[in-house]
């Protein structure tokens, strides 16, 4: 496993309940899958918006990219 403060590379989305992963406990989770349009969108310098479960934006953007 790869990870800084807020991003984690794991093999597989792990069970919110154990405290010993990534991130400790969380109340839930999320898998977004991106196609390679996203990729593509995001090597061009564009953000991806992301509706996180109805209650929190999330914006993805490429290590390197200028945004406000």
């Amino acid at each position: 496993m790869n990870s800084d403060e807020y991003i984690a590379i794991v093999d597989a989305p792990f069970d919110t309940e154990e405290t010993r992963r990534p991130f400790g406990k969380r109340w839930a989770s999320q898998l977004i899958t991106l196609k390679q349009e996203h990729l593509t969108a995001l090597q061009q310098g564009k953000l991806l918006a992301i509706d996180d479960q109805g209650e929190y934006g999330v914006y993805l953007k490429l290590a390197g990219e200028n945004h406000v």
